[in-house]
C-alpha cells in the first residue's frame, strides 16, 4: 500500500519501557521523514464488558481514561525529547489490535514495541500477530533491542531478506529509501536453504542469487546508497537474526514471499520478532 502524503506515523504507547522505545524511535523517524507524528493508547473497554453485554461501572473507565491520558502525556514529553515537540495524542476505546489495525487505514507507517504490558506493545508478539499481518493496512516496525539508541548505531547498515517474487521489488524500494533518509549503508541479503537433492551442485543456488539479486538492485536508482549484496547457502532466519546484532533496521516482506517465506505466519518471523537484535520494519506487500 503507498501512504498517502502528509499521512503520520502511529505509534502505540501503553506506558511500558519498551513501548516507550518504540515512541522514541518513531519520533526520531518522524523527524527524518519530516512526517506527523500520532500517539494512540487503547483502553480496551471492551475487555471489561461482563458476559459480553453488561458495560463496565463509569467509575473504572474514567480511571482508565486517567491513566491512558498520563501515558499518553508521558510519550509526548519523550516525543518532544527526540526533536519532535508536535506529536498528536489520542485515546481509543477499543482493543490494541482493533485500535492500531485501524489507524493503519490513514497512517504512513505504524510503530510497536517487542513487549510490554499484553496491550499495545504485544500487539506483534502475541495472538494477535496473526490480524495485524492480514489486515494493517501499511508498514509495521517492531522495535527490538536498544543497539538501535547506541551513538554509533547511525553507521550500521540496514538489511534486507529478498527472494525471486514481485513483493520483493517493494521490499527493496523500502530497505533503499530507509537506507537513503538514515545516510546508511545497505545490505540485500538473499539466503537459501531449500535442501537440494544430493547430486545438485550448491553452487548453481548461489550463481542464481547473485544474478537475481543483480537484477533487482539494477531496476533501482541506488547512486546515493552503499550497497552491498550478498547471497548465501543459509536457513534466512538463522543469517537475519546474526545480521541484525550489526544492523540499525532489518526490512522484510510482511508474509509469504515478500521477503522470506512464511514470514509472520511461520518460524522465520516469529524468530525475527522474539530474537532480531534491532527494530524489524515489515513491508506491506499486499493491497
Amino acid at each position: 500500500m503507498t501512504a498517502v502524503p502528509g499521512a503520520p506515523i502511529v505509534v502505540g504507547a501503553d506506558g511500558s519501557a519498551e513501548s516507550l522505545d518504540a515512541v522514541r524511535w518513531a519520533a526520531r523517524t518522524a523527524c527524518l521523514r519530516d512526517a506527523p507524528l500520532e500517539i494512540v493508547h487503547a483502553l480496551d473497554v471492551p475487555a471489561l464488558v461482563a458476559g459480553g453485554v453488561v458495560p463496565p461501572p463509569e467509575e473504572m473507565v474514567d480511571a482508565l481514561r486517567a491513566r491512558g491520558r498520563r501515558a499518553l502525556r508521558t510519550a509526548q514529553e519523550l516525543a518532544a525529547a527526540q526533536g519532535f515537540p508536535g506529536a498528536t495524542t489520542r485515546l481509543d476505546p477499543d482493543r490494541a489490535a482493533q485500535a492500531l489495525i485501524e489507524a493503519s487505514r490513514s497512517a504512513a507507517l505504524l510503530v510497536v514495541g517487542s513487549a510490554g504490558h499484553g496491550r499495545l506493545t504485544s500487539l506483534l508478539a502475541g495472538s494477535v500477530a496473526g490480524a495485524v499481518g492480514t489486515h494493517a493496512r501499511c508498514d509495521t516496525v517492531v522495535v527490538r533491542g536498544d543497539s538501535w539508541d547506541e551513538p554509533e548505531a547511525a553507521g550500521r547498515p540496514v538489511v534486507t531478506g529478498i527472494d525471486g517474487s514481485e513483493a520483493g521489488t517493494r521490499v527493496l524500494a523500502t530497505a533503499l529509501a530507509e537506507a537513503r533518509a538514515r545516510r546508511a549503508p545497505l545490505v540485500v541479503l538473499h539466503a537459501w536453504a531449500d535442501a537440494p537433492p544430493p547430486h545438485r551442485d550448491p553452487r548453481c543456488g548461489t550463481d542464481a542469487g547473485r544474478r537475481l539479486l543483480d537484477e533487482r538492485v539494477l531496476a533501482h536508482n541506488t547512486a546515493d546508497v552503499d550497497v552491498e549484496q550478498v547471497v548465501v547457502h543459509a536457513h534466512p532466519r538463522r543469517e537475519l537474526v546474526e545480521r541484525s546484532a550489526t544492523a540499525q533496521l532489518v526490512v522484510l516482506g510482511d508474509r509469504g514471499r515478500g521477503g522470506f517465506p512464511g514470514l509472520l505466519l511461520g518460524s522465520t518471523g516469529q524468530a525475527l520478532l522474539h530474537n532480531a537484535a534491532c527494530p524489524v520494519h515489515l513491508v506491506r506487500t499486499t493491497s
